[in-house]
């Protein structure tokens, strides 16, 4: 069994180790560096380092979408707002973590492990204390560069120390720590949200994040140094954080600033000029920060187009539901409640992503991902005809329906792009996806955000007309589409509670619909795409069992 295989439950995480697993230092012992423990006791010390560390990283990122209304209350911020403090994070992740990466082997694992949970707990800080937007959106940009750093390590210091014939466990483990925090984070911040208060889940964040760095900062002292190489691609890495940040600040300030407003337009201008550069630089560079020459490889192009695919689903299915359910003026669950109405779709996703590994091992995986990209797309279309009295027995078929996509798409495409290259690549190629991923995931976002907020305004505001009452400013409207309460007076200056209430539901179930139905034709799009990519081709089992060049299909 490969190890693509082994980790196929947490591919929203999976960040393999840009390197293969180095011989055996004079640092290490039969299972990894010696400590002067035993080494079946090493192994359970280091893996549960790794695992709760990854665990951490997962609920972080999860866990927030049950706080949105929470936050949006208790801040008095908006969509906008919102959905910053979700893509911020993303961002930076998306930049850094291929950089995060090649530190770990540059200074040492547990170096970087150690420094990124230090500066992981500080973000969480933070985002626990602040007090207003531009703080909220700082503390998240902190975990995220904390993050960047911890995520490769969390495999890495696996490989260094599990026994080479043993690997496949070690990642089985690890992937599946990384789907149980997928599944527990709503719930975990559902718990906090309305428990003592969704800050707690950040200071817990914090709490945890130190014990991490303490804990590994024992714990793995026989891990073998860093290599000290220098030779870090800093204008690539210049050129992909600006590109990204001017497209993400273009996208989330269009309600703000207006589409033809000269700096929206200069952040557009700034972004296709820094990415274009990007695509120059790094097809000459001897050593790039991503090596993207592979994309001439099909496989690899429809490997990031799968996983853009589920990212769509996988992160902005969780957002904007939450934006949906937490309203008072529509379904008006609870921060639990939300996470246990989306525990069906979870827990679908989950076990049918178990599943799929052994049917792509058997018949290829050209049709079962192309199924499940249609799924996703049936799921979303099914769930875009949402109206304000939709109860949850209405969602809940839709949600299962997509649970079947997302669990059909959650690593089998990232397995099939990585096992139709030589394994020399494989590091290289896994970190084109993971931008991919967490690109995407900051993308839906901010790009969502703009089409909930323009749906579900203008909806919002033909209600209003259609009785007559006074129409809300825009910020107004956005703080109503965030779950946000008003000012006190600020609700009846706009229009009577019940027309203002019925006003908000219709434009919450718009502004989602209208995501869910561009979602799902991206989705139904993308289908003949990945055939075209993926064309069947002939091998025999043993081929298609190979980790090296054999075909895909």
């Amino acid at each position: 069994m490969s190890e693509i295989k082994r980790v196929r439950g947490g591919a929203l995480f999976h960040v393999p180790h840009p390197q293969p697993p180095p011989p055996p230092s004079p640092h290490q012992g039969r299972a990894g560096g010696d400590t002067g423990g035993s080494p079946r006791g090493r192994l359970i010390t280091v893996t549960a380092v790794s695992g709760s560390a990854l665990f951490l990283l997962g609920v972080n990122t999860t866990g927030i979408n049950t706080a949105l209304r929470a936050i949006a209350a208790d801040l008095g911020v908006g969509t906008t707002a919102l959905g910053w403090a979700v893509g911020a994070y993303m961002l930076a992740v998306a930049a850094l973590v291929v950089p995060g990466g090649r530190l770990g082997d540059t200074l040492g694992q547990r170096t970087t492990l150690v420094g990124g949970a230090l500066v992981f707990a500080a973000g969480s800080a933070v985002v626990a204390a602040s007090n207003t937007e531009a703080v909220l959106i700082t503390g998240r940009v902190l975990q995220g560069v904390g993050a960047a750093a911890v995520m490769p390590s969390t495999m890495a210091v696996l490989r260094l120390t599990w026994p080479r014939e043993r690997q496949g466990v070690a990642l089985g483990l690890w992937g599946a720590v990384a789907g149980l925090a997928f599944a527990l984070g709503p719930l975990i911040g559902g718990a906090f949200t309305d428990g003592p208060s969704w800050r707690w889940l950040w200071w817990t964040g914090a709490g945890w994040a130190l014990a991490v760095a303490c804990v590994a900062a024992f714990a793995l002292r026989g891990l073998p140094p860093g290599s000290g190489e220098r030779g870090l691609d800093g204008v690539g890495l210049l050129l992909l954080s600006v590109g990204l940040t001017a497209l993400l600040v273009a996208l989330q300030q269009i309600p703000s600033w207006g589409a033809e407003s000269p700096r929206t337009l200069l952040c557009f201008l700034m972004a296709v000029a820094a990415l274009t550069l990007l695509v120059q630089v790094e097809t000459r560079r001897p050593a790039p920060l991503l090596h993207l020459a592979l994309l001439r490889r099909a496989p690899l192009v429809a490997a990031c187009l799968g996983t853009a695919v589920n990212t769509l689903f996988l992160i902005g299915f969780l957002y904007f539901f939450n934006l949906y359910a937490l309203s008072p003026d529509t379904l008006g669950y609870s921060a639990v409640t939300a996470s246990l109405a989306l525990l069906p779709y979870g827990a679908c996703a989950f076990a049918v992503s178990m599943a799929t590994g052994p049917l792509c091992d058997r018949i290829g995986y050209r049709w079962p991902v192309a199924v499940g990209i249609a799924l996703s797309g049936a799921g979303a279309l099914w769930l875009s005809v949402v109206g304000p009295a939709t109860g949850y027995g209405g969602i809940l078929p839709g949600s299962l329906v997509l649970g079947v996509g997302v669990g059909s798409t959650l690593s089998a495409p990232s397995a099939a792009g990585l096992r139709a290259l030589d394994s020399a690549h494989s590091g290289e190629a896994s970190g084109i996806i993971n931008v991919v991923r967490y690109v995407t995931a900051a993308l839906v976002i901010s790009a969502g955000t703009l089409l909930f907020l323009g749906r579900g305004s203008a909806h919002l505001e033909t209600v209003l007309r259609r009785v007559g009452a006074p129409l809300p400013s825009g910020a107004t409207a956005d703080r109503l589409l965030s779950g946000a309460t008003l000012p006190t007076g600020r609700a009846a200056a706009a229009a009577t509670q019940e027309d203002l209430r019925r006003a908000t539901a219709a434009g919450l179930a718009e502004g989602f619909g209208s995501v869910m139905f561009w979602l799902g034709v991206l989705a139904v799009a993308s289908v003949p795409l990945w055939l075209l990519l993926i064309p069947p081709t002939p091998g025999t089992a043993a081929d298609r069992t190979r980790g090296g060049a054999a075909p895909s299909r």
